[in-house]
């Protein structure tokens, strides 16, 4: 049986989606929120290993941008444990966009989601569904540019949701990465969830996996050191003419961006931005 580690950290709810997608940075497969505390889960072997000390970095790095919290933590020892009945207790059906909902597959359909695009996402232990303001963000940018019959690509896809929605705005091939071990199975198990697996492959691996084809449209909802240090090959990923979507950006985040893409062959198109959290569409030329 795999030994796991609960990190808690204390903190009011109005900033748990902040501390949440800055956590999914240090390696943490999962999370569950409650009112006024978060539980992080990973393994032990991940958290002796390096995720012990990056968590500890996010905190410090989070503490300073909101010095009027008190950030309690613990850590605990837990066996391993049925991580869908973790989500199902915590999951629900999220209004995406005006046309994308994403419902887990306990629960149904509503009456107002009649002629809506579904997605149906059942999370694991994957970042991606659709609770956090960035999914939200980058669903509202594809929305506008993913046209029927691009060639999408979706590097760092969690749960899969943004593959699948490309595929679902008309997108006719979609490739999906993730280094992650349980992302890369739960984006495939969601993928065969939402019958799309003729137009969408999940890799696992970095962005060496998506290959070395341009294509039409390719969306990164990550975070500003990830988005820094891959910009370029996004970019040559990215055929001319067609669009780059970042998300996983901090408010705080847009004066580096800008830097980022300042003298690079780049026409920013769109700015989208729900809460603290912003998204950038970028067409290559």
């Amino acid at each position: 049986m795999t030994s796991w580690v609960k990190f808690t950290v204390s903190i009011p709810d109005t900033q748990q989606d902040t501390l949440v997608a800055q956590l999914s940075t240090a390696g943490f497969g999962g999370f569950v929120q409650e009112d006024d505390y978060i539980d992080c889960y990973v393994e032990k072997k991940k958290w002796t290993s390096g995720v012990q000390t990056r968590s500890r970095e996010v905190l410090q790095r989070f503490a300073k941008e909101y010095p009027k919290l008190e950030l309690r933590t613990e850590t605990t020892d837990v066996e391993d444990r049925n991580w869908n009945a973790e989500w199902e207790r915590s999951a629900g059906i999220v209004d995406a966009t005006k046309k994308i909902v994403i419902k887990p597959s306990w629960k149904s359909l509503r009456r107002r989601d009649k002629g809506k695009i579904v997605l149906h996402i059942d999370p694991k232990m994957s970042f991606g569904t659709g609770h956090h303001e960035t999914t939200r963000v980058c669903l509202r940018l594809m929305e506008y540019y993913v046209r029927r019959g691009d060639h999408v690509a979706d590097f760092g896809t969690g749960t899969g949701v943004l593959a699948i929605a490309a595929a679902k705005l008309g997108a006719s091939r979609v490739i999906a990465v993730d280094t992650d071990s349980w992302s890369f199975e739960n984006a495939s198990e969601n993928v065969l969830r939402n019958k799309a697996g003729d137009r969408i492959t999940v890799h696992k691996g970095s962005i060496v996996a998506l290959g070395k084809r341009p294509f039409d449209l390719v969306v990164a909802n990550i975070d500003l050191p990830t988005i820094t240090k891959f910009l370029g090959r996004l970019l040559t990923l990215t055929r001319k003419g067609g669009v780059l979507i970042l998300s996983g950006l901090l408010m705080t985040d847009l004066v580096p961006v800008l830097r980022l893409i300042n003298r690079r062959s780049i026409i920013p198109l769109l700015l989208a931005d729900e809460g603290e959290w912003i998204g950038f569409a970028l067409q290559r030329t």
